[in-house]
């Protein structure tokens, strides 16, 4: 099976009438094995026009780089899901993301606009497996993107915060430490009570502080 390795950015918002929405859609296709060498084969790409608040904040374009010219020129949510999900094709795929907050907010964003999310499969955290593997003493700490690219030797390519970047550049972890990782069979469809989570927050520990999200919570304590 295939690999999607993908990523989202989303709105930032101080106000609490509105949730984060989906604005970048990046991912990237693995084919291979251990025996045969895994390559990236596809990649996709596309900005996401937000439904509630079609504006973006001055955090926003600070914190992800993208504007307000990408906004304007994109589909909505549902419109984006679709080119992805066709572009990842009918064959069956392992998907894989850093962190467990984009799975969550594609199912969340899925429930809003009432589409179905079978499609969501075999869906892995890659980055809780990478830091369990990591964690040898003292306390367990989740390793952010930066850092588990810096233990392989590889070097960030592209811009953070930026969905096909960030894709690409996890996959290069993927690769990298293929061997590392033992990859779930699952279905979306199968979840009961599946809630989004904060994706943003500001009530993080000083561990947590060295992730995207830490540094966005970073930003706003700055602005107070």
């Amino acid at each position: 099976m295939p690999y999607i390795i993908y990523d989202l950015e989303f709105t930032v918002s101080r106000n609490t009438r509105y949730s984060s929405e989906i604005i970048d859609i990046g991912a990237v296709k693995v084919s291979g094995d251990a025996n045969t060498g895994l390559t990236v084969t596809d990649t996709f790409h596309t900005y996401v026009r937000p439904s509630n608040k079609s504006v973006l904040s001055t955090d926003t374009v600070q914190f992800t780089g993208i504007t307000q010219k990408d906004i304007d020129a994109a589909p909505l949510f549902p419109a984006a899901l679709s080119q992805f999900i066709n572009w990842m094709g009918t064959e069956p795929y392992y998907m894989c993301s850093w962190g467990p907050d984009d799975r969550n907010k594609l199912i969340s964003h899925c429930r809003t606009h009432q589409l179905d999310v079978a499609w969501i499969t075999n869906h892995n955290d890659l980055q809780q497996q990478w830091s369990r593997a990591m964690h040898t003493e003292g306390k367990f700490r989740q390793l952010g993107l930066a850092q588990a690219l810096e233990l392989c030797g590889i070097e960030f390519d592209g811009t953070q915060h930026r969905a096909l970047d960030d894709a690409i550049n996890t996959a290069k972890v993927f690769i990298h430490q293929f061997d590392q990782f033992k990859l779930e069979n699952n279905c979306a469809a199968d979840d009961e009570g599946v809630t989004s989570k904060v994706v943003y927050s500001s009530a993080m520990d000083d561990e947590e502080q060295e992730s995207p999200f830490g540094n966005l919570a970073n930003l706003f304590k700055n602005k107070e």
